[in-house]
């Protein structure tokens, strides 16, 4: 794996952001997200409710920093495994309704505990999040028209990790010949980040302090 830094500034501060080059989803890239808390899963980290799924997270991350192994499988469907074969289309079609480029990346990582791996990158300030989705959903994006909060976390998130300020919020389906792209802008929200940025350095602080309590009980 290569990796660079780059410099940011943001209402936060100037810090440099290091971008591990390696493609999604192989083994460099598992090994270079092992153990972080990264932007797709910052809905968990930050679930409510009973506490099962922030748990569940915790633990999953906790073993992979304690065995050094990853789980590169994971869970996957057919609406994931669509997703995946159809990525590689609508990132051309992104590019082709829009008539910008796009750069692809592997994973950018804010620190050594934090992370994120956006679909592409688009000129110095954007970001591009794919997703193609079952059709009845496409559709419902369109007649929304809205990005729907579910993904606001992990948009939020790619963007404070990057440093960047906007996002387009892609939905991909060519099986609706009548529209199979919708595009919608996200614009950086510092009040949002700040609240994501809070929850998740918690998170992290407790992760840490069960891993060091782990190695404390074997060193003992």
């Amino acid at each position: 794996m290569q990796e660079s830094n780059y410099q940011i500034s943001t209402k936060e501060s100037d810090r440099k952001v290091k971008i591990i080059e390696c493609v999604q989803g192989t083994a460099e890239w598992h090994e270079a997200r092992r153990g972080k808390v990264t932007a797709s899963c910052f809905a968990d980290a930050l679930a409510k409710g009973e506490g099962k799924t922030r748990m569940a997270y915790m633990c999953k991350l906790l073993a992979e920093r304690l065995t050094g192994e990853i789980d590169e499988n994971g869970y996957t469907s057919k609406y994931i495994q669509w997703g995946n074969e159809w990525e590689w289309r609508a990132r051309l079609a992104y590019e082709l309704e829009t008539g910008q480029e796009v750069s692809q990346v592997g994973f950018v990582a804010l620190d050594e505990n934090i992370g994120a791996s956006p679909d592409s990158l688009v000129g110095e300030d954007g970001l591009v999040q794919i997703k193609c989705p079952a059709s009845h959903t496409h559709v419902k994006y369109i007649i929304d028209g809205v990005v729907p909060t579910e993904h606001m976390k992990q948009i939020q998130g790619e963007l404070w990790v990057t440093g960047r300020q906007w996002s387009d919020f892609v939905s991909y389906d060519p099986r609706n010949r009548y529209r199979d792209i919708f595009i919608y802008r996200v614009e950086r929200d510092e009040k949002f980040i700040a609240n994501l940025k809070d929850g998740i350095d918690k998170f992290v602080d407790e992760l840490l302090s069960f891993e060091s309590a782990f190695k404390g009980i074997v060193k003992k």
